[in-house]
């Protein structure tokens, strides 16, 4: 699926009313979290960018939807066409208001919540009611209003971050079903400086932000929620200057745990075994670890797969962020982490962005 516009509205009227949203979420949230506010695994981080954000795409929601009730209304001759993008748009976003609306229910409280969003309702109603006159709602106009709402409902001519929080919310519990269903970000290793002259091709979310890494190995990472997320996939490439390890040689050392070598120093190996991707043999491993971050002590669980190739290694492995359990120093064993539901449903998107991985010819 391809999240190009396809097409051109031109200036839509409508289409920055329905946009306007985005300042009344920000207007409206910049406020203290109650005594309630949390962040859970699958749930979005409870900061005032989330919550501003989480608040605009639901106004964005709720703006289309009067604007699609107002064409109906004013031409009833649109109203079935009105109607059907509507149900496009649900069914591409099932219940997404409502699970908008409990995001931030748990991130807020139910009842402060509840007042934030009856405010934005009340605000994003009253602005329409001036803005879509009868001079503005034109036939002309509300074809084209209708004719977006299909390729919002396509996944295309939604802009950000409203696209990355529909999607991440849609996805929230099951993320990997978000490449399946055909909502990705391609990348590309061939030109990069750091991809050691490796050609390779994978899919990525489309809601995950992507950044350059730091370290010179790192060719590019991601992180979920549109890069306020507490999951991340990291891409690396590594130059073995020479050694190689066959097939052969990797089964060895998969059955003499010698995995472990490529795990960081201090993480505790949960579980490791070797697949096949695209026809080509890879390592995988998950391992725990807590470290110190701000003084706070965080827990990670990490999926790994590492592909060998020539005398190159590539790396992709997927993490999940949690705080720490009270008085833990570091995870050594299973039971000593908190929270294992981030890890269940990243280990299947990882393997999902594995799974799309093509070596290409470098020439």
């Amino acid at each position: 699926m391809a999240f190009a516009v396809t097409r051109s509205f031109g200036a839509i009227p409508g289409l920055a009313v329905a946009t306007l949203t985005l300042g009344l979420g920000l207007s409206l949230c910049l406020i203290t979290l109650g005594a309630s506010a949390r962040a859970e695994a699958a749930q979005f981080r409870s900061s005032p960018q989330v919550i501003n954000t989480l608040s605009s795409t639901y106004g964005f929601v709720i703006a289309q939807d009067i604007t699609l009730s107002r064409i109906a209304d004013e031409y009833p001759g649109l109203a079935p066409d009105a109607e059907l993008a509507s149900a496009y748009f649900k069914n591409a976003f099932p219940n997404i208001t409502h699970r908008l609306a409990e995001n931030l229910a748990t991130l807020m409280g139910k009842d402060h919540a509840r007042e934030v969003l009856d405010d934005i309702r009340r605000q994003i109603k009253k602005e329409l009611d001036s803005q879509l006159t009868t001079d503005k709602l034109t036939s002309d106009f509300a074809a084209r209003f209708i004719e977006a709402i299909h390729l919002r409902a396509q996944g295309e001519y939604l802009p950000s971050p409203f696209k990355e929080f529909l999607l991440a919310t849609k996805y929230q519990i099951e993320p990997v079903y978000e490449l399946y269903d055909g909502y990705f970000q391609e990348f590309h290793t061939k030109g990069h400086a750091k991809s050691q002259g490796i050609n390779l091709a994978l899919h990525l979310p489309a809601s995950w932000s992507a950044a350059e890494g730091r370290l010179p190995h790192i060719v590019q990472k991601w992180q979920s929620q549109a890069g306020t997320g507490t999951d991340m996939i990291i891409l690396e490439i590594y130059d073995l200057h020479g050694d190689t390890v066959s097939d052969a040689q990797l089964k060895v050392m998969a059955a003499t745990d010698q995995l472990a070598q490529w795990a960081p120093i201090n993480s505790q190996m949960l579980d490791s075994g070797l697949t096949r991707v695209n026809h080509r043999q890879v390592y995988w491993f998950d391992i725990a670890m807590t470290q110190r971050h701000q003084g706070m002590p965080i827990t990670s669980q990490t999926r790994e797969y590492g592909l060998f190739l020539d005398d190159k290694l590539i790396r992709l492995h997927c993490t999940s962020y949690h705080p720490a359990a009270d008085g833990t120093t570091y995870a050594k064993a299973k039971t000593d982490l908190t929270v294992d539901d981030g890890f269940s449903e990243i280990k299947p998107l990882c393997e999902g962005v594995m799974g799309s991985l093509v070596v290409m010819d470098s020439n």
